[in-house]
């Protein structure tokens, strides 16, 4: 029996450990300290609401920072400070940049901007069945916000959903067949429906997705929102692995505002895996890639939908085969060439 011990003990030392990597960063209510949040990585969204968590951090330290160890993979995180169903005055975040990539032998730097749950009154029995409630910003309401309503969360609330409505006032009311579904609030600081939130936009997640609505129940859902706070997630990024370049017109002349769409399919139809920030005033783009492809990019205005008349758009011309990533981790200064789409 002692040998088979030994011989497992050091099989154990012999396996890579994999605590070198994971996520770190700070956590803070409107710039304070709350005692007991814990950092909480799941699989997928769905894994959120039914309590398959993967780890757990430690509570929060003094100064409100944390590390949760974790193998390189892809997560969905929430930070709060209650476990089970959440009640007034608890809080909560699910961090808005998720699927954070955690790369091994890296800590990735994520940062959570807390609210603080108030009452949720039970569903209104009535003639319809939906949702009704506020969009808010520090207790304030928040105008001219979108409200998006998903029936699925497979994609990461990717696209349009189910439906998109806007809300001008921060008050809403809208009618919905009975079904589950998932409700989120966005404000880009550039205005429009679709688009990566950055820092300085406000978001949420309600955090009682899912919403499940039976017939002739009228559900109270109040939205407070945050913004994405780069004083939260400062620290040292990680290698850049992924795609570099330029995008330029047709007097090769670079773009500004036009972004980058990576597809795993050819014909780069449906949503794409990833999609850059816009590009800057010398046509430069960055886009991370988690895996080595291949890839299929190409370049466009408008998030969404058909090409518009007058729109820039082009492809990056790397054949049947798409790109894929070399060994080093990423592919430098590829250019992109567009022009204006006549229908």
């Amino acid at each position: 029996m002692r040998p088979i011990i030994i011989s497992l003990v050091l099989l154990a030392l012999a396996v890579p450990a994999w605590a070198a990597s994971g996520v770190q960063g700070r956590v803070a209510w409107r710039g304070e300290l709350v005692e007991g949040v814990q950092v909480h990585a799941y699989g997928a969204i769905a894994d959120i609401p039914a309590g398959r968590v993967l780890a757990v951090s430690p509570p929060v330290d003094v100064d409100g920072s944390y590390r949760l160890d974790l193998p390189p993979g892809d997560y969905y995180l929430v930070a709060r400070d209650f476990e089970g169903e959440p009640g007034p005055g608890n809080h909560f975040c699910y961090y808005s940049g998720a699927p954070v990539r955690v790369s091994a032998e890296h800590y990735t730097n994520v940062g959570f901007n807390l609210i603080r749950l108030g009452e949720t009154p039970p569903p209104q029995p009535g003639e319809m069945s939906g949702i009704e409630g506020e969009i808010t910003f520090e207790e304030e309401l928040l105008e001219r916000v979108y409200l998006y309503v998903y029936t699925d969360s497979a994609r990461g609330f990717k696209g349009p959903g189910y439906t998109i409505q806007p809300v001008e006032s921060g008050h809403f009311r809208l009618r919905l067949p009975p079904g589950e579904y998932w409700v989120l609030a966005r404000k880009r600081a550039q205005g429009g429906m679709f688009g990566p939130i950055e820092i300085g936009d406000y978001f949420n997640y309600y955090y009682g997705n899912p919403v499940r609505i039976a017939a002739g129940e009228m559900h109270r859902v109040d939205i407070e929102t945050i913004t994405r706070l780069a004083l939260l997630e400062e620290g040292e990024a990680p290698a850049f692995r992924g795609v570099r370049g330029v995008v330029t017109g047709p007097q090769d002349e670079p773009l500004a505002g036009v972004r980058v769409f990576a597809y795993r399919n050819p014909e780069m139809t449906g949503h794409p895996e990833v999609f850059s920030a816009a590009t800057d005033a010398a046509g430069h783009f960055e886009l991370p890639l988690g895996a080595d492809g291949p890839w299929h990019l190409l370049a466009r205005q408008s998030f969404g939908g058909p090409v518009g008349e007058g729109e820039w758009y082009g492809r990056y011309e790397a054949g049947a085969a798409g790109l894929t990533l070399s060994a080093e981790g990423s592919v430098s200064e590829v250019r992109i060439r567009v022009e204006k789409k006549s229908l």
